[in-house]
């Protein structure tokens, strides 16, 4: 080896490094975990506020389809006929003169069709009584005719309706065609609609006038227009079924119980964003964020019939509703004739209802 002159290799002393000590790691692993707890609540408020974001563009989505709908057909908005008795539906209904092939058109005319209807292929004629009274079924007139589809009516924050329901049957239709599914239902055994509350998270304000058990079908109400009144609530987060079981807190709903109870608001609000508060569209599609039900025309408590101001004092319930908010059977509901015909804002009623710990309908 060459060396220049007067130039040496350099030697190079290899230190030994000295690692953490126990207490130096302690302050680290420390550090570490206060930094993740101040950040995971602010990533789990973000998330939150994330899903109120995507839930408020939905209904308000659904709303602007509504007037869009409306422009088309009259100026009412999305309605089947009403109910022929003092009930409604408040399920999905596997229409009773479903027939694979169907156009949109001939199943709004067949399935939510007058009585004298009778245009379903195969030969089909009449409709029954099921097809009637069902606001899934209004909902999913906008779906049937693409005006919206059935992923803008799931909320992200809505712990049972994570899956949106298929608007064209997976099976083969057995005449050709193409063959519709029920309204928002998850289909069980391809042929039933599932009693779980899986596909849907709105409620709508009850849209048909109100009218004698047994008459003709109940058309829809002077309020379900698009001259709708600007602070009449139209589109909420999911009703809730009210238990009235005070054992059941906090999976129970009690609509009624009044603004300073024992058990937090949760037991007032809709099931979804984990009870703190519902989304509500109004008429004019502006929307609000609730911490409570009150949010109605005069604060109205858009989950009991008639005006029910808040207070300390239990709401006050309607005279045929036995004392308590909105009840379920997972079939019907009660009704009671709570409009004054011409006098507008008209009182709100969300349907249908959903059990919030079950999921039924």
């Amino acid at each position: 080896m060459l060396y220049l002159a007067g130039v040496y290799p350099m030697t190079v002393c290899n230190k030994p490094r000295r690692g953490f000590t126990l207490v130096e790691l302690l302050v680290v692993i420390s550090i570490v975990v206060l930094l993740i707890a101040i950040i995971l609540p602010t990533l789990s408020k973000t998330e939150k506020h994330g899903n109120q974001d995507v839930c408020e563009a939905n209904i308000r989505g659904i709303i602007q389809s509504m007037f869009e709908y409306a422009q088309n057909n009259d100026s009412v908005f999305p309605c089947t006929p009403g109910p022929v008795s003092t009930t409604y539906s408040n399920q999905p209904q596997e229409p009773g003169n479903f027939a694979p092939g169907q156009s949109a058109r001939q199943i709004v005319a067949d399935w939510y069709g007058n009585k004298s209807s009778s245009s379903a292929p195969g030969g089909a004629s009449g409709i029954s009584a099921q097809d009637e009274g069902d606001p899934l079924a209004c909902m999913y007139m906008m779906v049937l005719q693409n005006y919206a589809t059935t992923k803008s009516f799931i909320c992200p924050s809505d712990p049972i309706a994570a899956t949106p329901s298929l608007q064209y049957s997976q099976t083969a239709p057995t005449n050709g065609g193409t063959a519709y599914q029920p309204n928002f239902g998850i289909m069980a055994n391809g042929s039933q609609p599932n009693a779980k509350g899986q596909g849907e998270s709105y409620s709508i304000n009850y849209p048909w006038q109100y009218h004698s058990a047994g008459g003709t079908p109940a058309s829809a109400g002077t309020w379900w227009t698009d001259n709708i009144h600007s602070s009449q609530p139209v589109v909420s987060d999911m009703a809730p079924e009210d238990t009235n079981d005070p054992a059941n807190y906090p999976s129970g709903r009690e609509t009624t119980e009044p603004l300073g109870n024992t058990y937090g608001p949760y037991v007032y609000n809709s099931g979804n964003h984990g009870g703190e508060g519902q989304n509500v569209g109004f008429g004019d599609d502006h929307l609000t964020w609730e911490a409570s039900p009150y949010a109605g025309a005069d604060r109205d408590n858009i989950f009991t019939y008639f005006n029910t101001k808040p207070g300390n004092g239990k709401a006050q319930a309607g005279p045929t509703e036995g004392g308590v908010g909105i009840t379920s059977t997972g079939t019907s509901v009660p009704l009671d004739n709570r409009y004054s015909p011409n006098k507008a804002p008209y009182d709100t009623i969300m349907v249908p209802v959903r059990n919030v710990a079950s999921g039924e309908w």
